[in-house]
């Protein structure tokens, strides 16, 4: 009897200990719909050029795909790359939001360093041409910038940003992770 109640008791723990470990790695962020005003649980990115916060912001085009974006509250419109070009829009937007945004890091890294981020659960804000893309920010002309990561196997790799009527590639950048337990700072 003592013997079943032993191996029921560590049973339970190591079932225990499995869903917490399960819960850690479960991202509790979620995409509300954006209609211009900002949700009171939207994840912040950074701030603009007057020091406004900006956010996170996710919109499909038919041709293109799901893609990640800046939201400005200053702007009506969002724009987002796709095919080397710059798409705007003030439909299909979505906005990043989390009840727990402490959760979240900003990890710096180079596209060809990103894989070894194997501690960090990469935020996914999307697909294009059949490829996952991740969430990641940089500062371009003195403004915090939210864009597109395609992985380093992609012909595409970086982050992809809106700029001049084109995008705007960087290597090394910002990508958003959850629950990073710790990154080395060698990555970047």
């Amino acid at each position: 009897m003592k013997l079943y109640l032993l191996i029921a008791l560590n049973v339970g723990f190591m079932v225990e200990g499995a869903i917490e470990t399960a819960y850690k790695d479960t991202q509790d962020h979620y995409w509300r719909e954006y209609t211009g005003l900002i949700p009171h649980d939207a994840f912040i990115a950074g701030t603009n050029r007057q020091g406004l916060p900006i956010y996170i912001g996710q919109t499909f085009f038919k041709d293109a795909g799901l893609l990640p974006t800046t939201i400005d509250p200053n702007s009506s419109t969002i724009e987002a790359t796709a095919w080397g070009k710059v798409l705007t829009t003030d439909k299909n937007v979505k906005i990043l939001c989390s009840q727990n945004p402490g959760n979240y890091s900003w990890v710096p890294t180079k596209i060809e360093n990103m894989h070894l981020l194997t501690q960090c659960n990469l935020v996914v804000g999307g697909t294009e041409s059949e490829t996952t893309l991740y969430v990641g920010r940089v500062i371009h002309e003195l403004e915090m910038k939210v864009g597109k990561v395609f992985p380093n196997f992609s012909d595409y790799k970086g982050l992809g940003i809106p700029h001049n009527g084109g995008q705007t590639k960087y290597n090394t950048f910002e990508v958003l992770a959850y629950n990073c337990l710790h990154f080395n700072k060698c990555l970047v």
